[in-house]
């Protein structure tokens, strides 16, 4: 099964005996993009650890009258940790131009005696697009 499909616009050079290996073979457009990161998966058992010891270990072991208000606290800050998490992880942070453009050949060498930087006044010269 084959869930990374190769993309049309690479942006690393291919030479004649494929590949390189160190390389992804395809873009990752957002975190739902597969195969996972090992951080991401990292990321998500840290958030179910901190949830389980928070809620089933540290507010128990609160006083009996702020036992609802740790609850509540640590609920209202789960949920939106959750939320932005959820939020980060959906966006594609990739420029629309930079999606846009058809990239054929290898990435060209950035010349340091022309530029001071990669992009400067919001143009790219390494993909030759504003951003």
């Amino acid at each position: 099964m084959d869930v990374c499909k190769p993309n049309p616009n690479r942006t690393a050079p291919v030479s004649e005996a494929g590949p390189r290996r160190d390389l992804p073979l395809c873009s990752r457009t957002n975190g739902w993009s597969w195969p996972p990161h090992p951080f991401q998966l990292l990321a998500w058992l840290l958030y179910l650890f901190f949830a389980v010891t928070g809620f089933g270990v540290f507010v128990p072991l609160l006083p009996s009258h702020w036992i609802p208000a740790g609850y509540i606290c640590t609920g209202i800050m789960f949920v939106c940790h959750l939320f932005v998490h959820l939020m980060a992880v959906s966006i594609d942070p990739a420029d629309y131009n930079v999606r846009a453009k058809s990239y054929h050949g290898p990435v060209p060498v950035f010349d340091r005696t022309k530029h001071a930087h990669v992009i400067e006044n919001s143009h790219c010269y390494l993909c030759e697009v504003d951003v």
